[in-house]
């Protein structure tokens, strides 16, 4: 029962993962379409910072809640009012940081308005993401799934009428993106209300646990973030819009291979919180490593073969340069689906630092290769340097989740009949959830 309540929310993940990757793939077919590569290259770096910057000021609390939400550490309400309580504050931190970065990142084409009204979108997103690490803390998944999909939705619909419509460019975009925002987040707000006795106070010993654990998760997720998403910014200092525009779309492309470990690793890490049975779970854990590594092989195999058909066609000739970034980039993006998945077990048993002991060593050579490669290679050069960050980072976090959990590493890599079972109960799991 437990396995099969396992699949179930992993599909139900996966579900909303996809339908979220229709809407955003709906919005980048119709920013390119209409926007070009450089028009699109400045939206997309404009609108990267707040997106890395709030990567650290979120301060981790979505994963801080996951897990002491999961292990029942503390009264419900007093931990969720907690939650709104640091939300009012990495807010303003995350505006105030967002401000200064954009300051000294002095990119002329930036403009004001445009500026503003990203800015006032990191207080929205942040109520998702927050309210969505409650919702993961409860094994509420249907619920988080619900605001990511629904986010997606809204903006791709409000993409339409703006971008396409009205022909307001790249500032419709901005707009759909910050009402899509602010409209899912004032909802999120309502939803944990109604369910919460939610209180504005603070409760100190709640915040010290929150942050002594939050921070680190944090601190993880901004040095992925940067590994993942510093390039474009590089690419925009470097190179030229275009050049960002089409490196932007081939990673966008590309990236279409994690849903599967993403779906996954959300599960993973909601189950390990809120679970005793730890040996159950590292038993999942390495069988679902081995299945959705040779599944993101095969949908790699099939992206690279039909990427040169397919980007053409749905995105326009004007950028067909992406089909060689997507080809140049897919073994990395392959690589950190190991990553993805393993993390999410980490991270369930309270020990996001050791992204950050891997990964900062990956960042620092992604940014000396980037600076390296990009002045004469342009997005290959920034492709190539991704390659490298991703498989270093990804070997060190497979060796340092076999040291903690005491797996030799060729278990967790070698395949077993019973894997392949797993995969037609899966199959037939989803059968089953069909009318």
């Amino acid at each position: 029962m437990a396995q099969r309540r396992f699949l179930r929310d992993v599909v139900g993940v996966l579900n909303s993962n996809v339908f979220s990757l229709a809407c955003g793939i709906g919005v980048s077919i119709l920013l390119t379409r209409i926007l070009g590569p450089e028009g699109f290259g400045l939206y997309s770096a404009i609108a990267i910072i707040p997106i890395i910057v709030v990567s650290l000021t979120h301060l981790g609390i979505r994963g801080a809640s996951i897990f002491h939400l999961g292990k029942k550490l503390y009264n419900e309400s007093e931990l969720v009012s907690t939650v709104m309580v640091l939300l009012i504050f990495s807010s303003t931190a995350g505006i105030i940081l967002s401000i200064i970065v954009y300051y000294f990142y002095q990119e002329p084409d930036f403009k004001l308005l445009w500026i503003a009204l990203i800015l006032l979108i990191i207080p929205a997103r942040l109520a998702i993401i927050y309210i969505g690490g409650v919702f993961l803390g409860k094994d509420e998944i249907k619920k988080a799934n619900n605001l990511n999909w629904m986010t997606n939705l809204v903006h791709l619909v409000l993409a339409i009428i703006l971008v396409w419509l009205m022909d307001m460019s790249i500032l419709g975009a901005i707009i759909s993106m910050l009402v899509s925002s602010i409209l899912i987040g004032g909802y999120a707000i309502y939803q944990i209300t109604s369910i919460f006795d939610v209180k504005l106070r603070i409760h100190k010993k709640i915040i010290v646990e929150l942050l002594k654990l939050g921070v680190l998760f944090s601190v993880a997720f901004f040095f992925i973030q940067l590994n993942f998403r510093l390039d474009i910014l590089l690419l925009q200092k470097l190179s030229s819009e275009q050049e960002v525009g089409i490196y932007s779309l081939g990673a966008h492309v590309a990236e279409l291979l994690w849903q599967i470990p993403l779906a996954i690793s959300i599960v993973v890490f909601s189950r390990t919180a809120n679970i005793e049975e730890t040996e159950l779970m590292e038993k999942h854990t390495g069988k679902l490593l081995r299945i959705t590594f040779l599944l993101a092989v095969l949908a790699a195999v099939a992206i690279f073969i039909t990427a040169p058909y397919i980007i053409p066609f749905v995105f326009g000739a004007e950028f067909i340069p992406s089909v060689r970034i997507i080809q140049y980039i897919l073994p990395g993006i392959i690589l950190i689906v190991i990553y993805r998945i393993l993390s999410g077990h980490l991270a369930g048993l309270g020990k996001p630092q050791v992204t950050i002991y891997i990964f900062a060593p990956a960042l620092v050579i992604n940014i000396l290769l980037n600076l390296l490669w990009i002045p004469e290679y342009g997005g290959k050069g920034a492709a190539m340097a991704t390659n490298i960050s991703y498989a270093l980072g990804t070997a060190g976090y497979l060796i340092a989740y076999s040291i903690i959990l005491k797996i030799p590493v060729y278990e967790l890599i070698r395949y077993r009949k019973s894997d392949f079972e797993n995969i037609r109960e899966l199959l037939d799991f989803i059968k089953r959830l069909k009318p």
